[in-house]
């Protein structure tokens, strides 16, 4: 490991959400690492995330988890525009129908 990559370690916890408990053993990762977690919903994807990013705590609240920033992405999109790809286009960068760019990027009905 060179100088630059940094290790980051956490705890094993438990986290327990109704009637689902999540078990995690202790492990860690280096800041060079992209990590994905796959898996069917409801298997703890996202409550991993959140104890890792100190959303949420383990049900051992003495458990110490280290501050780690962690980039989440979200599992829905909420759009904040209700029109087409071609109108919020046109609403940004104005008239651009004269780009042939434009017209080999968008497929027009």
């Amino acid at each position: 490991m060179s100088e630059k990559d940094a290790m980051y370690t956490y705890p094993s916890m438990t986290k327990t959400l109704g009637d689902f408990k999540l078990h995690v053993e202790e492990g860690g990762f280096t800041n060079c690492e992209i990590i994905v977690l796959l898996g069917e919903n409801g298997t703890g994807k996202s409550t991993l995330v959140t104890l890792l990013a100190g959303k949420q705590k383990p049900d051992e609240k003495s458990t110490e988890i280290p501050e780690l920033s962690i980039s989440v992405k979200p599992q829905s999109i909420s759009p904040k525009f209700e029109g087409t790809v071609q109108e919020l286009l046109s609403e940004k960068l104005g008239d651009v129908s004269f780009l042939s760019l434009y017209y080999n990027i968008l497929d027009f009905p």
